[in-house]
């Protein structure tokens, strides 16, 4: 079994993490008013496509922390403009009608690009080619979350409310594939 490194964690990783706590308190208003006793499939759709797309930034943020941690000024930079948009975008729902989830989809869109432009640093940066195809993986699979939700909060339509949500489902399994490359050794 291969040695493992034990790497600390920062106040600023505690505080982010403490931010997706909010956004999933948050996120289980939508299911908290029953109708007859039950929660309405659209009410548990809009939750479950919520708390997907917070779970899925949470994971593509933490592969980045572990694998290119570094408390550079860049990446406190990144970390506080992210936390402000998971802050918004927790407050930006309120009701369960995917009509209302326009300023969400921006945000999402918002938060995905940070994310991007992270890994993007890392690819331009540096020399080793397992860190770079780490980061062309994760750069692709971002730019297209960051299109597609673009697409869903911008268009306002039933078309572009679905291209959100199959984006959103497509880019929650894609790193599953990323792990010819993740497996590695840091």
């Amino acid at each position: 079994m291969p040695n493992i490194l034990a790497k600390r964690v920062s106040m600023i990783e505690l505080f982010y993490d403490l931010v997706f706590t909010y956004m999933i308190s948050q996120a289980t208003s939508l299911i908290h008013h029953l109708q007859h006793g039950t929660i309405s499939p659209v009410s548990f759709f809009i939750f479950a496509v919520i708390v997907i797309v917070f779970i899925n930034s949470w994971m593509v943020q933490s592969v980045f922390t572990n694998r290119y941690r570094s408390s550079s000024w860049t990446n406190i930079t990144f970390y506080f403009i992210d936390m402000m948009i998971l802050l918004y975008m927790s407050n930006s729902f309120s009701n369960t009608s995917s009509k209302d989830l326009t300023t969400f989809f921006l945000a999402a869109s918002l938060l995905s690009f940070t994310l991007f432009l992270q890994y993007l640093i890392v690819f331009f940066k540096s020399s080793n080619s397992n860190d770079k195809n780490i980061s062309k993986a994760f750069c692709s699979i971002l730019i297209f979350r960051t299109l597609a939700l673009l697409v869903g909060g911008l268009s306002n339509t039933s078309l572009g409310r679905l291209v959100a949500f199959l984006e959103i489902i497509i880019s929650w399994i894609l790193p599953s594939f990323t792990g010819k490359y993740t497996k590695k050794t840091f």
